[in-house]
């Protein structure tokens, strides 16, 4: 079993022994640190005692809500590059530190209570081992598309059967893009719209778990997958060799010279509004005259200006719009005089 000590964290965390009823506070950062630094010091023995913290999840969306400008869908504030750290904004944060023994997670409270004045007061819980990896694959079980196209993890039955045809097996990692949130379905179904992609080229532009690549591949796209994260592009190149179109797929961290002006004929870019907003100019400079472009992870607030940033200059596009829930997908057609 493990030891979970439980507790809340403002952005400011007061001290708890003051002078003359004076307030001074650490950065919430400075406390984590701190409590960090403690906790690291009570690995004295062969096996460590302490085992880490997590500062908790924040999905785009809800980042979205909250009105942060986000650049990828899911990241722990603990990796999260400071300009990505989501959770850093947040006013109280609920934080979960984890240790081998009672007596370590109780004198990691008892520190803590010490410096600082939390309310409420730090809990320490029992937390029973549990197969974490069979539960995380019984969560995702797969999703229709359509009724044509399924999205199935590698260990469902139907794939390990050999069951190939209106499939698509996706391992879930560090790449946004499982076919459960409702942009990529959104994607995918405007790429089975366009039916054959034989001798076509296709750009998804921050491209994630690399679903949408893979799929154009299997619509016999020759396919560019574009993503600065490179531990999304390792489980992109996974997931590409899962569903044998590797060799249709060439996965990089910028957008390769080869088909930087106007060499693409269809360019998805699932990513969120201010990602759009400012690599508009290099996306649509990808384009052939003649491309399409289909553009998602968005709200319906954020259309009219993203329309507005791709119709400036050039060629207009005629624009057809998708939804599914709150979320919106813009597919855009040049019109060529």
């Amino acid at each position: 079993m493990t030891y979970a000590l439980i507790f809340s964290l403002p952005a400011r965390v007061p001290l708890a022994s003051v002078k003359d009823h004076e307030t001074v506070t650490h950065s919430r950062e400075d406390a984590l640190a701190r409590l960090t630094q403690f906790s690291s010091d009570l690995n004295t023995g062969p096996e460590p005692e302490f085992f880490g913290i997590s500062e908790g999840m924040l999905l785009a969306e809800e980042a979205h809500e909250r009105g942060y400008e986000t650049e990828s869908w899911v990241l722990d504030a603990g990796l999260a590059p400071h300009e990505r750290d989501w959770l850093s904004h947040e006013k109280t944060l609920n934080v979960t530190a984890y240790y081998k023994t009672e007596k370590s997670a109780n004198a990691a409270r008892t520190w803590l209570k010490r410096e600082y004045a939390l309310k409420p007061d730090p809990q320490v819980l029992i937390e029973e081992e549990q197969d974490w990896n069979a539960k995380w694959k019984a969560a995702f079980t797969g999703i229709d598309v359509d009724e044509h196209l399924r999205v199935l993890p590698p260990w469902h039955e139907e794939w390990l059967a050999g069951k190939r045809e209106g499939i698509i097996a996706i391992n879930p990692g560090a790449g946004f893009g499982t076919g459960t949130h409702e942009t990529t379905q959104l994607c995918l179904r405007i790429l089975r719209s366009l039916g054959s992609l034989e001798g076509k080229t296709v750009l998804d532009f921050g491209s994630g778990s690399g679903i949408l690549g893979v799929a154009a591949a299997l619509q016999g796209a020759t396919v560019y997958c574009v993503e600065i994260d490179t531990l999304a592009n390792d489980n992109a190149r996974e997931n590409a060799a899962l569903n044998q179109v590797e060799h249709k797929i060439k996965i990089s961290e910028s957008i390769p010279a080869e088909i930087r002006g106007g060499k693409v004929d269809v360019l998805i870019a699932n990513i969120l509004r201010p990602i759009l907003l400012q690599f508009a100019p290099e996306i649509k400079d990808c384009l052939k005259p003649n491309g399409e472009l289909v553009l998602s992870g968005l709200i319906e607030s954020d259309l009219d200006q993203v329309i507005k940033a791709y119709q400036a200059g050039g060629q207009p596009f005629e624009v057809t719009r998708s939804e599914k829930n709150e979320w919106r997908a813009l597919w855009l057609r040049r019109l060529l005089s």
